[in-house]
Order: C-alpha cells, then sequence, then structure tokens
C-alpha cells in the first residue's frame, strides 16, 4: 500500500511540474466577446431600472438578441428558451425579471469564457470551439498514443504517462477519451495522448499502448465546460445531432464519440474546458 501511495504520489509530483511548466493560452472568440459586452450592458440598464414590468420588457429584448445573434451557441440559447419558459407559468412580473436574469447572466458567463490551454497542441490543429458553440471543423493527420479502457480508473492515464516519459515525448492537449453511452451514462472506452508531430515516435504496439496515425477527418465540435459528467455529455450529443440534421450537407457519423480534454486535474473545475465532437463523412455515391 506505501509503495502505491509513493508511486501515485510520485506521479502527482512530475505532472504538476510538466504543466506548471508549460505556457498557458487563453482563447478569445471576439464574436461572442462582442455580444457579451452588449449584454453585460443591457443587464446593467436593467438594473437600473425600479419599474418591474419595464426591467423585463429590457431584459426579454436583451433575451432576444442573444439567440439571434449567436445562432451556433445551443447551450445558451437553451438556458434562455428554458427561462423564457419558467416565466410563463408565474405573474409575479418582478420574479419573472429575476429569472430570466439569472438565465442572462449564466449566458454572460458562457459567452465571456476563455478557453486556457495548458500545453501544446498536435501542428495544425484548430482552435478550441467556443462554449456553447457547435460547430464543423477539420482535423489534421495526427499521432497518437492510444489505450484501451482496462477498468482500473485511472490506469489508463498512468499507462500513457509513462509510455510519454519513456520516449521522451511532450506532454500535449488535448487529452482524447473515446466514449460508449449505456443506460443513461458515458463510461471511457480508450484514452489517447497526441503527439505535437507526426514525425516524433514509432507507429505499432508498445505493451498495453498503440502507437498510430489518424486521417483527415471531419467532425462536428462543441465547447463545454466544467466536468464531462454523462449529464453534460447528454447535452453536448443531442447538440452536436441538431447540427447534423440542420447544416446543408448531407454528414453521417463516421465513428464514436469523444472528449477531447484541455485542462490538468489542477485546473479548477469551472475553469476546466473540453469539447465533445463526433466524426463525420459524406455519404458515398
Amino acid at each position: 500500500m506505501k509503495r502505491l501511495f509513493g508511486f501515485l504520489y510520485l506521479c502527482i509530483f512530475m505532472l504538476i511540474h510538466m504543466f506548471i511548466n508549460q505556457p498557458t493560452y487563453a482563447f478569445e472568440n471576439q464574436a461572442q466577446s462582442l455580444e457579451a459586452e452588449k449584454l453585460r450592458i443591457a443587464i446593467d440598464e436593467a438594473n437600473k431600472i425600479k419599474d418591474p414590468k419595464q426591467r423585463l420588457d429590457l431584459l426579454k429584448a436583451a433575451s432576444e438578441k442573444v439567440i439571434a445573434s449567436c445562432k451556433d451557441n445551443l447551450m445558451a440559447r437553451d438556458i434562455l428558451v428554458k427561462a423564457t419558459k419558467d416565466i410563463s407559468k408565474i405573474e409575479d412580473i418582478a420574479k419573472q425579471a429575476d429569472i430570466l436574469r439569472t438565465g442572462l447572466l449564466e449566458v454572460l458567463v458562457i459567452l465571456t469564457f476563455k478557453p486556457r490551454v495548458e500545453a501544446p497542441v498536435p501542428a495544425g490543429f484548430p482552435a478550441p470551439t467556443p462554449v456553447g458553440v457547435v460547430e464543423i471543423k477539420k482535423l489534421p493527420v495526427y499521432r497518437m498514443a492510444k489505450v484501451a479502457n482496462s477498468g482500473m480508473g485511472g490506469n489508463n492515464f498512468f499507462t500513457l504517462f509513462n509510455h510519454i516519459k519513456k520516449n521522451s515525448i511532450e506532454m500535449t492537449a488535448p487529452v482524447e477519451m473515446t466514449m460508449a453511452e449505456k443506460n443513461g451514462k458515458y463510461t471511457e472506452t480508450s484514452m489517447a495522448f497526441l503527439y505535437q508531430e507526426t514525425t516524433l515516435g514509432k507507429v505499432g504496439p508498445q505493451g498495453n499502448v498503440a502507437v498510430l496515425d489518424t486521417t483527415e477527418c471531419t467532425v462536428v465540435s462543441v465547447g463545454m465546460r466544467g466536468s464531462p459528467s454523462s449529464e453534460n455529455t447528454e447535452s453536448a450529443r443531442r447538440w452536436l445531432l441538431e447540427k447534423i440534421k440542420t447544416t446543408p450537407q448531407a454528414y453521417e457519423i463516421a465513428g464514436e464519440l469523444k472528449v477531447m480534454g484541455y485542462n490538468s486535474p489542477f485546473m479548477p473545475e469551472k475553469l476546466r474546458y473540453y469539447e465533445v465532437q463526433l466524426p463525420l463523412k459524406l455519404p458515398t455515391k
């Protein structure tokens, strides 16, 4: 038992050392930042209005503008749609304004969230998808070290961690986790560490780890914050499917659901960022 705790302590110490020596990159979406500033002004103006009806009207107008201007942010849309439904069930106008204001403040947090990437990303990797936004983008060819789920909890992570240390491979972001759903619960079926360059290392099996190169692919992606709980993952999957149905191209799902984690366990949960993705393909003629 002491040896186990000693090993875990060493791994945690090394992880801390790796991440604190990596620069942190904060990505800002200019379009969302502009809408966030408009929303912030509207909320501040509403706070100054004493008349509940006038305050509610201003907040309703702000909500409609956010939905119209941030059409790809399905997370923000759903929050405001829910708030609108909730206020329709009560008669007290002041309470209606409070509920809608709470929803708008939640949306403001989403629009101002800046993903913090704590390690280098693979060459040619696209910028992180803004939180709440659902977009279709291309991923380049990248090399990764992958291990199938052994049912041993965090064992996948430490297996990969030992692999990159042994082979002098630099830690990168994101960490790729393939997910499977059963009875409403999502579980990890595999984990992969991505190499920064495809020229690093060698393709092939290395013990329990498989090193392989991907092919260039198209994915539908949604940016998320916090931790990838089953509830959050299911919401993300629903938004991804909605995007697939509404895009002009007749895309089909080409693989399993993936969570792309960009932060270490030492990042506070409210600041953690990840993407949920589905690989896509066009139907063959």
